[in-house]
């Protein structure tokens, strides 16, 4: 991959203290995402485009219901292949609606413990962006995020 990206992400945390998951229809194995893999809501941004307007259509586009609460806070930044930067923000959901937000891409939105979550076929850089997040880390900025199999593990 020859072209910068930048694109968002984000951790969405509701009262019970768990975060949205979804599932990747599409593959796309430049960014390090294969076909049903789990995943957070990451958009890429539009040419120009500033990452809160990205986040804003990321939740227009696939988090449709989802009513956040407050402004988006900055955790940090993570270049999950090189060229590609990925800003992710953590929003707080005060009560957790449906969503309507599945595309053709993505979808099977749901809540789960951040525990379970980190024991998924996550896409490249979720993994680093949710173990920030349970940490508590802001102004992260991570250079290298591991690479992920691009058939997903059997588990015993």
């Amino acid at each position: 991959m020859t072209q910068r990206l930048r694109a968002v992400a984000v951790v969405s945390a509701n009262s019970a203290g768990e975060i949205l998951i979804l599932k990747e229809f599409v593959g796309k194995p430049a960014l390090g995402k294969y076909e049903d893999m789990d995943s957070i809501p990451m958009e890429t941004c539009h040419h120009g485009e500033h990452g809160v307007l990205a986040l804003k259509r990321l939740h227009d586009e696939e988090l449709t219901g989802l009513p956040f609460q407050g402004d988006p806070i900055y955790i940090g930044a993570y270049l999950i292949i090189p060229r590609v930067w990925v800003r992710l923000y953590a929003m707080s959901v005060e009560h957790v609606a449906p969503i309507i937000g599945q595309t053709l891409e993505v979808g099977n939105h749901r809540w789960m413990p951040v525990k379970d979550a980190l024991g998924l076929w996550l896409r490249r850089g979720a993994r680093e962006m949710i173990e920030d997040y349970m940490a508590g880390r802001t102004k992260v900025i991570r250079r290298y995020c591991r690479d992920v199999p691009a058939i997903k593990p059997v588990r015993a």
